[in-house]
């Protein structure tokens, strides 16, 4: 009985490389069925398309903003398990990370979900949006664009498992036929609106209001905050237009939001371009814009 602890210090070591063994296959199973993307919007798209076949591994986690955030060491290693990263095309997160992230991993295969987009750029097509040099990032917030980064997420999982491509085909023009639904209802939500103008701090909202005939007037340019004459300038020009709701993202501070809406006798909007369930919050979306509408009429 003295030997018996003996005995299994000699097991130990074998039993640690069958264990290891199995979490390896384990690792690489799990490895064939994730792909990572940078923002919650893009996990909804690839659960809808690929009926969740995969698993889908966010980057900015919820709450987090995507100009800001940092990835965890963690966050970095984990997407060594990861088959494919989907790109959203030109968030900040992505123009930061993503070279550090294909050095790291050079086998990651990457698709970029916003090929073949009708892309605006700063300071055209009445785009008063700027991270910097570059294209205004927000794709996601437009049906119309929306209906091109399914077919490019459609096209990635064919690429990455055959096999089921008739269902990853069947599940777009599903969901394709649903946005139409949503897209025509939205149109009609904002009929009969004279005013087509709306204050918003970070200018997310430009896809949207190309779709539907509006117009943003961005407070920040450039990422920066404005000067005390840009916000007079602003508070000058929502009067004459009789603009009072502020809009404002979720992952942004209320402060400017709230020092304008006080200027303007009016309120601010906060809305979340970033909520996984796209489809509830864009219907979200065109409702508060429809009451800030409204409201300066």
């Amino acid at each position: 009985m003295k030997k018996f602890p003996g005995f299994l210090f000699l097991i130990t070591p074998v039993l640690l490389l069958i264990f290891s063994g199995c979490n390896s296959g384990e690792k690489t199973e799990r490895q064939d069925k994730v792909i990572t993307v940078s923002i919650l919007p893009q996990k909804y798209f690839v659960d809808k398309v690929s009926g969740k076949r995969f698993d889908v591994n966010v980057m900015v986690p919820p709450g987090a903003n995507p100009v800001t955030y940092e990835p965890s060491p963690r966050q970095m290693s984990n997407l060594g398990n990861s088959l494919a990263y989907l790109k959203i095309g030109h968030v900040v997160f992505e123009q930061v990370w993503m070279d550090r992230i294909r050095s790291a991993n050079p086998r990651l295969k990457i698709f970029d979900q916003s090929e073949n987009v009708d892309l605006i750029d700063h300071g055209g097509n009445g785009s008063t949006h700027s991270h910097g040099k570059g294209v205004d990032p927000h794709i996601w917030l437009s049906p119309e664009s929306v209906q091109v980064q399914l077919r490019n997420i459609r096209d990635m999982l064919i690429k990455l498992d055959s096999v089921n491509r008739k269902d990853y085909r069947e599940n777009c023009q599903a969901l394709m036929k649903d946005i139409d639904s949503l897209d025509a209802e939205i149109q009609h939500s904002l009929e009969g609106i004279d005013n087509r103008e709306f204050l918003i701090i970070h200018p997310a909202l430009a896809y949207f209001a190309r779709d539907y005939g509006l117009e943003q007037i961005a407070v920040q340019k450039e990422g920066k905050k404005p000067s005390p004459a840009r916000i007079r300038n602003l508070v000058d020009k929502a009067r004459e237009r009789n603009i009072q709701a502020v809009i404002i993202q979720k992952q942004f501070s209320t402060d400017e939001a709230k020092t304008l809406a006080r200027e303007l006798d009016g309120e601010v909007i906060q809305i979340d371009p970033l909520a996984y369930n796209w489809m509830e919050n864009m219907r979200t979306i065109a409702g508060k814009l429809r009451k800030a509408l409204k409201d300066s009429e």
